[in-house]
C-alpha cells in the first residue's frame, strides 16, 4: 500500500449521557506501512467515559477508494486511547496507487451513539 496522508477528524461535541457535562473528543488517524491505520482518541473536555466511533475512507491518487468498517474507542478522564485498524479490514488497499497523495478522512462520527457535525 502506498502511504496514505495524515487524517484528522473534526472535534466531536456532545453532552455526555452521564449528567450535563460537555464531552469533546479529538480523533487523529495515520496510516502505516504495515498496512494499517493507527488512530488516537483524546478526550479534550469532560471526564465521563464516552465512546467515539467513525469510519475511515481514503481516495488514492488513482481513484481507488480504501475504506474500513466502523471503528469505536472509549476514552475517559481526559485521557488518550489508541486503536489500530489492521490491513485485513481495509478494503481495496492492494489497489491503492497513483502519483498524487491519497486524500483521507473520517466520516460518520458519533459520540455515545449520537451523530456529530463534520
Amino acid at each position: 500500500m502506498k502511504q496514505l496522508s495524515l487524517v484528522v477528524a473534526s472535534l466531536a461535541l456532545l453532552t455526555s449521557l452521564a449528567g450535563c457535562e460537555q464531552a469533546k473528543v479529538h480523533v487523529n488517524c495515520v496510516t502505516t506501512a504495515a498496512p494499517a491505520v493507527e488512530c488516537e482518541v483524546t478526550q479534550t473536555a469532560g471526564k465521563s467515559e464516552v465512546e467515539a466511533c467513525w469510519e475511515f475512507v481514503a481516495e488514492c491518487g488513482n481513484g481507488t477508494v480504501v475504506s474500513a468498517p466502523k471503528t469505536c474507542q472509549k476514552v475517559s478522564n481526559g485521557g488518550t486511547a489508541k486503536v489500530t485498524i489492521p490491513g485485513d479490514k481495509l478494503t481495496n488497499v492492494d489497489k491503492c496507487g497513483g502519483d498524487k497523495p491519497p486524500k483521507a478522512k473520517l466520516t460518520n462520527l458519533t459520540l455515545n451513539g449520537q451523530a456529530q457535525e463534520q
